[in-house]
């Protein structure tokens, strides 16, 4: 898209596998994201039918300029034999559409967000979203608009909202081989018929630097979490809020702030996820630090820290994992260049961890777990390692 050529905006880590296994890939025309990026694994709650929601260039791939041109698209999901079906493209537009991300409330409703490099004037960038009802019917058509000048927004939703996490601004200079971070961060939040929309800074300074913001809901808050710029360091800071979509509003969560800040772990740029047990009532932060050590956070609903769990696998960037819709919710992550690292959580919060193989090597534009109806797991994976022009990067990953 136009503005990359500008900015060099969202998470420039672009590694296939870990870092310490290969080397870095720089924005331009090794970027891997330029075929594919953004995937999310979705199940409808009244159809119980489910798909995966990807930005893919496949079709037109890079223009002669450079611009990237993703649409985004959705693929059926047999979970009783899994393989990829239905595959529809949901939005096309000029520039691209990239990354994407996706969810469902509980009441039926499905979001899908994206940067946008179409038609955003002398913003040059969007943050859009689309939105469907029951049987797919579309409710919000595209281009609706979150932000003129959004970027790098993720999506997750309550029982009757959704909430869309964004960037806005870019600062030269830092980050990643010195090209520059975000500037700041806000929360958008919507009905789950994408209407009453309001939104509000998450972290807005002149002191700091705030990019990359993902989250994970529960029926009712959501878990906001991205990284800030440490001057003259080569790792970040995770910073986390939590947000009421009812009250519209952002709760304390330590203290008199709204806005914790891990001061006691260096985190390696992008390599951070967060998802939500809902028979446990957490949410679980995975990252990796630049010592490549894999490490967990568990926060409660109110925004509490439970434990903080070191020692663990490398944990792959932009990799959501596989959890079990049981009791024990069992969580498979992506780990290191091609294992997944399986985490049981025990009463105390104490884990027993498992290290599995996969035939394939783990790449880092986009990777989705689900389970399943046998219990088996299985990964939607983006892989643009092994992109060939005009066929399509998706691509199931089966643990073995």
């Amino acid at each position: 898209m136009s503005l990359m050529k500008k900015w060099i905006i969202a998470g420039l880590f672009v590694l296939c596998g870990i870092e310490a296994l290969s080397g870095t890939i720089y924005a331009g025309e090794d970027d891997l994201r330029q075929y594919a990026h953004g995937i999310s694994y979705v199940k409808d709650p009244y159809t119980e039918k489910s798909y995966l929601i990807w930005s893919d260039a496949c079709k037109l791939g890079i223009a002669s300029d450079g611009s990237w041109t993703h649409d985004v698209y959705r693929a059926k999901i047999n979970l009783n034999n899994p393989k990829i079906g239905g595959v529809k493209r949901i939005v096309k537009a000029d520039e691209a559409q990239e990354p994407s991300s996706a969810s469902y409330s509980s009441d039926g409703k499905m979001i899908v967000t994206f940067e946008d490099g179409n038609d955003a004037g002398d913003f040059e960038l969007a943050q859009r979203f689309v939105l469907y009802g029951k049987h797919m019917k579309r409710i919000k058509k595209y281009p609706s608009d979150i932000a003129l000048g959004g970027h790098s927004g993720h999506a997750a939703s309550t029982d009757d909202h959704h909430v869309v996490f964004w960037s806005e601004g870019w600062v030269d200079g830092g980050g990643v081989d010195n090209l520059g971070t975000g500037d700041d961060v806000y929360v958008t939040s919507m009905d789950s018929d994408g209407d009453h929309m309001v939104t509000i800074p998450v972290a807005k300074s002149e002191s700091t630097r705030d990019w990359w913001p993902i989250l994970a809901a529960s029926d009712s808050k959501a878990l906001l979490v991205w990284q800030r710029y440490v001057v003259g360091e080569t790792y970040s800071r995770l910073c986390y809020a939590l947000y009421d979509p009812d009250k519209r509003q952002l709760e304390k969560v330590s203290g008199n702030s709204v806005v914790e800040e891990l001061k006691d772990i260096n985190v390696r740029y992008y390599t951070y996820n967060v998802s939500y047990l809902k028979h446990r009532g957490i949410f679980v932060i995975n990252l990796t630090t630049t010592s490549g050590e894999g490490m967990i956070i568990l926060i409660d609903r109110n925004g509490t820290i439970i434990k903080k769990i070191r020692g663990l696998e490398a944990f792959v960037r932009e990799a959501a994992p596989a959890i079990s819709d049981d009791s024990e919710e069992k969580m498979y992550f992506p780990v290191n260049r091609s294992e997944v690292q399986e985490i049981t959580f025990d009463k105390d919060y104490s884990v027993k961890t498992g290290l599995h193989k996969c035939d394939f090597n783990w790449c880092e534009s986009g990777t989705a777990g689900f389970i399943d109806n046998d219990g088996n797991v299985w990964f939607g994976v983006l892989d643009t390692e092994h992109f060939k022009k005009r066929r399509k990067t998706l691509k199931l990953v089966e643990m073995r």
